[in-house]
């Protein structure tokens, strides 16, 4: 391929660009990549693995899309960990590195941050402040259609409003999650929220209406077996405070089935513990009994010594309500014994941290004054080698001070013969100087004042000049000015004559046509009824003759319409208008109809007011509103014609004037259809007119 020369350097250029491209973008790809193995490693139980190729990747990241999203991954990072401070930081550098707000990823983006700083604010105890970022977020994610993340943040918001006590708007907000979100999580946790809201209110029955349909989604999906658990255990509770410990019991052991079912061995501990308590406090004693003998083996078999002691305490009380004495002081004695044993195990590891402490600190101790001691003996060794050294440097620096100050002497009986000799010259050199620098300011204070004289004599005549020039611009401009004004006067007068030609052409026109055509038609009507008593056969004719006359009158009544109503519609016509005086001024014009096919069906001669009135209205505005825009709006609903014309311009005082013959005129001009004329008007605030027409008479 063949490159001319003029072009080669275009050519390297355009090859620099394509590689520039191409590296960036594979710059962005490889540090994509590496975002996505790192939230891969997060998001797959390796967190710690993350946290510390996230730290190492933030400091060679370039793109602004990985740091951004790297700073992310650690904000949730640190949330999980409940570093709220940290994942607050994190989140706030996150909204900072990103660049793009308006692309869908940076939005999306967006919203997870506030959500992000919606819950390290909650957990931090800043109700307000999560409340704020939550409201934020459902802001953002309803203006950009993120449907899924607006009623994440509604949900959040509800939960914080149930922490501040607000709980009419909590219910409200769980309400509208459940009827709108497609989220099943969402919906589940409504439905739970809901329930213990309800709950704390004594409205078990709501309460439990709400954990049933939690709990027929739990029962859908194997993975929320735990979930329904929970869902069940909080329905006993309800029937708990209604009294109802029959379906109280019923609903624990379907959640201890569950429990079982899925090997939350520690859950069904807690369930059998809650069985026991309802059993006990029934005076079931023997079935209480068996309840916390197995509570008692399945807590050893765990090892959950909170259990085990706590099944000891209420086999005592059993016990000791049968009159077993002997049994109850041996399940006391195992009590205490393990609380004696937790207690005892606690201190002793105290004591252990501490002994481990001591000893790490007498250690540490130990080694640093063996390391003092080191340092010491070394530094002995070099001083004595040192001392020796010193000794022979003053010996040598002594020596050389010596001679250094004969020398100085010597030197200094030279320079000062030299400084007197300098001093000599330079006030030999200074009187020359003195002189040459008296002649020369002489020389340029003349030559001053020689310059200066015909310069200033300059300065005046351009003066004059300047003054007479500008005289002379305005004689000229006063002569423009009436030239102006004399052309728009005899410009005026010609459109005067020749509308008033024209006006008398039109008048001789419809005098002509009613002479000839509708008063021959007429006189013709009228010679028919005189012999209508004769010849009463005749009427026919005379209504014929009518009919025709009607009709001559009604063309003749069209005729007279300007010539642009009769063959445009009327909705052009008036945008024509309006673009013609946008043009031709400053102002900026907003029209509105509706609709425009029964706009223009109107009748030409309504239409031909209507005109009239828009010429009038926008006249009025250029000369005297100072307005910059015009808001015009006219609308044909229900046999009726709306018209609003309203400008933003210096407005006026009703009550202060008095209507001009174009208002007035306005005026007559809807009151002939038996229209409504309203003007509202005050200084500085504008000026607003409506006028309705009844299109049915």
């Amino acid at each position: 391929m063949f490159i001319k020369p003029q072009n080669i350097f275009v050519f390297l250029l355009l090859c620099y660009t394509s590689i520039c491209i191409a590296q960036t973008t594979a710059v962005i790809d490889s540090e994509d990549k590496k975002v996505n193995q790192l939230f891969y490693y997060f998001n797959n139980g390796s967190e710690t693995k993350a946290y510390r190729e996230a730290h190492k990747s933030l400091r060679t990241f370039k793109s602004n899309n990985a740091i951004t999203n790297t700073n992310l991954l650690l904000a949730y990072y640190h949330n999980r960990y409940v570093a709220i401070d940290s994942s607050i930081y994190y989140t706030h550098q996150a909204l900072n590195s990103k660049k793009n707000v308006n692309d869908s990823l940076g939005v999306r983006l967006t919203i997870l941050s506030y959500q992000l700083l919606a819950l390290n604010n909650k957990n931090k105890g800043l109700y307000q402040e999560s409340k704020k970022w939550h409201i934020k977020g459902a802001e953002l994610s309803e203006k950009h259609n993120e449907t899924n993340l607006y009623y994440t943040h509604l949900h959040g918001l509800a939960s914080t409003y149930v922490t501040l006590g607000k709980t009419d708007e909590a219910l409200e907000l769980f309400e509208k999650c459940i009827k709108f979100s497609n989220d099943e999580e969402l919906i589940l946790g409504s439905y739970i929220n809901l329930g213990s809201i309800y709950s704390s209110l004594s409205k078990y029955e709501t309460s439990n209406a709400y954990l049933q349909k939690a709990k027929d989604i739990c029962e859908k999906d194997t993975y929320k077996k735990q979930a329904l658990v929970n869902v069940i255990i909080n329905i006993g509770d309800n029937y708990l405070g209604k009294g109802e410990t029959d379906k109280a019991l019923l609903a624990f052991y379907e959640a201890k089935d569950i429990s079982n079912e899925t090997r939350s061995y520690n859950l069904e501990l807690i369930i059998l513990g809650k069985i026991g308590a309802v059993l006990f406090n029934e005076e079931r004693d023997n079935e209480a009994l068996l309840i916390f003998s197995n509570t008692l083996i399945k807590s050893v078999n765990l090892g959950n010594l909170d259990i085990e002691m706590n099944s000891y305490l209420m086999l005592e009380k059993l016990s000791l309500r049968k009159g077993d004495h002997r049994s109850a002081y041996n399940y006391g004695k195992y009590y205490y014994q393990i609380k004696d044993s937790i207690e005892n195990s606690q201190r002793q590891q105290e004591i252990n941290n501490l002994e481990v402490k001591f000893k790490t600190l007498e250690k540490e101790k130990t080694i640093k004054v063996l390391q003092i001691e080191n340092l010491n003996k070394s530094l002995n060794i070099k001083n004595k080698d040192a001392d020796i050294e010193k000794y022979k440097l003053q010996k040598a620096i002594i020596a050389k001070q010596n001679e250094n100050q004969v020398l100085q002497l010597q030197n200094g009986v030279e320079k000062r013969k030299n400084e007197i000799a300098l001093l000599k010259e330079k006030e030999a050199l200074k009187a020359v100087e003195l002189d040459r620098e008296k002649t020369i300011k002489y020389i340029v204070l003349v030559a001053f004042f020689i310059l200066l004289i015909p310069i200033v004599g300059l300065l005046v005549i351009y003066y004059q000049k300047l003054q007479a020039q500008s005289l002379l611009n305005l004689k000229e401009k006063e002569i423009n000015e009436q030239q102006v004004i004399s052309l728009k006067k005899d410009q005026e007068l010609k459109l005067i004559k020749a509308s008033v030609r024209g006006q008398d052409q039109e008048r001789k026109k419809i005098a002509q046509e009613m002479h000839d055509s509708v008063g021959g038609n007429l006189a013709a009507i009228k010679l028919q009824f005189s012999q209508l008593y004769n010849h009463p056969d005749k009427l026919k004719l005379i209504y014929s003759q009518l009919d025709d006359t009607y009709e001559q009158v009604r063309n003749l009544s069209h005729n007279l319409l300007p010539k642009k109503i009769r063959e445009n519609d009327f909705v052009f016509l008036v945008k024509e208008y309006i673009h013609t005086v946008e043009d031709a001024s400053e102002i900026t014009i907003n029209l509105s109809f509706y609709d425009e096919e029964k706009i223009n069906t109107l009748s030409k001669i309504l239409q031909n007011e209507l005109f009239s009135i828009f010429q009038e209205l926008t006249t009025n505005t250029l000369k005297y509103a100072k307005a910059k825009t015009i808001d015009i709006q006219l609308d044909v609903l229900n046999e009726c014609l709306f018209f609003v014309y309203e400008d933003d311009g210096i407005g006026f005082d009703l009550s202060m004037i008095t209507l001009g013959i174009g208002l007035t005129n306005i005026k007559n001009r809807v009151e002939n259809y038996n229209g409504i004329l309203h003007i509202d008007s005050k200084p500085n605030r504008g000026t607003n007119i409506n006028i309705e027409i009844p299109l049915k008479a």
